[in-house]
């Protein structure tokens, strides 16, 4: 850290200090008596020998620092909402058949598994685009992560009004620019780090101009029948563009994304054109809104532990995004999710369809 940075500067210093301080000791000492050298020599020594505590104060203040980093990611990170009212029958019947939101069960149901069908996606219509997003480059040695959600909402607006609820999350998903500086859990580093260094809307992958996201949802809505570009860089790999799709139905809105450069680390090509594959999918109700994620990411040729490391702690850093940007607006209640995957109960977990040989 710059803060480590200067403190290690600072202690060189005094070092290099006291070791000219010593080398001057040895000059003068050839022109004196041994006893003088001797007086002198102590005296150094004790000025060497207070920087002791200062080492160790450091040292002890530095290991505090870390382990509250360390904490902040999983303190309390087991705690999860519950599940307190029945879901709207629309929803409930949505639902893949071996998932059920319970009244006191997890507000989430995850899942991380390579390759194979996708496990979460609710029956719902405008679905098919989302997933027919990931299966047109599906492979088998793919990375996909699912979540579906449902997060409550105690206090609808009155009357409740199906179509500014979707200009709401239209909105919110659109403001690409929001995502720069969100936090996620690093899996490898055991601390909350940056994910997004940047992150903004661009007019074009040729010319990567920045323009402004949209402020209204009449703006939002002359968007809507064209390609969107998004400009992206996290701390690994180099700036990624995505194109982004969205649709409003009469009941959910989409978002689709895909990279139209190539996945990046310090130029070497990790991920082609369309390797890296996400979709939104957010049904509002009076009750609250039902949300299914889901990314696919192609198992590169290199760099392959780079890739997928804490992929899923990234999916629930978006999921926190959302949360907060939706809650802050009353769309839904204030709720608690964990930000490691590890930490998720096993009950929210789906590795795959039970039953099925």
């Amino acid at each position: 850290t710059l803060s480590g940075s200067m403190k290690f500067l600072r202690l060189n210093k005094i070092f290099l200090d006291n070791r000219c301080f010593r080398c001057q000791l040895k000059a003068n000492g050839d022109n004196e008596n041994s006893g003088g050298r001797r007086l002198q020599t102590f005296q150094a020594l004790l000025r060497l020998s207070s920087l002791i505590p200062i080492f160790l104060l450091i040292f002890l203040v530095d290991l505090s620092a870390q382990q509250s980093l360390q904490s902040s990611g999983s303190q309390g990170a087991r705690n999860i909402s519950k599940i307190s009212a029945p879901l709207p029958s629309t929803f409930n019947e949505a639902l893949p058949k071996y998932i059920s939101f319970q009244l006191g069960s997890p507000i989430l149901r995850t899942s991380e598994h390579i390759g194979g069908e996708l496990l979460l996606a609710p029956s719902l219509d405008g679905i098919s685009i989302i997933t027919d997003n990931i299966k047109v480059n599906a492979k088998e040695t793919n990375l996909i992560i699912e979540a579906l959600v449902f997060l409550p909402n105690s206090s609808p607006a009155d009357p409740f009004s199906i179509s500014a609820q979707l200009d709401s999350l239209g909105l919110i998903f659109n403001q690409f620019s929001s995502l720069e500086g969100i936090q996620y859990w690093s899996a490898s580093r055991k601390i909350m780090r940056t994910l997004y260094v940047e992150s903004y809307r661009i007019d074009n992958p040729k010319s990567r101009n920045r323009i402004s996201d949209p402020s209204t949802a009449s703006k939002l809505k002359t968007l809507l029948s064209k390609p969107m570009y998004l400009h992206q860089k996290d701390q690994t790999f180099d700036a990624i563009i995505f194109e982004v799709h969205c649709s409003i139905t009469d009941s959910a809105f989409l978002m689709t994304n895909n990279n139209v450069t190539p996945v990046r680390m310090i130029g070497i090509p990790v991920l082609p054109e369309n390797g890296l594959r996400t979709g939104f999918f957010a049904a509002p109700s009076p009750n609250g809104i039902l949300l299914y994620f889901v990314t696919s990411i192609q198992s590169p040729s290199i760099a392959r532990d780079r890739v997928f490391e804490s992929a899923s702690n990234k999916a629930l850093a978006l999921l926190h995004w959302f949360i907060e940007k939706a809650s802050s607006q009353k769309l839904i209640d204030p709720v608690t999710l964990p930000w490691n995957f590890d930490d998720l109960p096993v009950d929210v977990r789906v590795s795959a369809i039970p039953n099925k040989k």
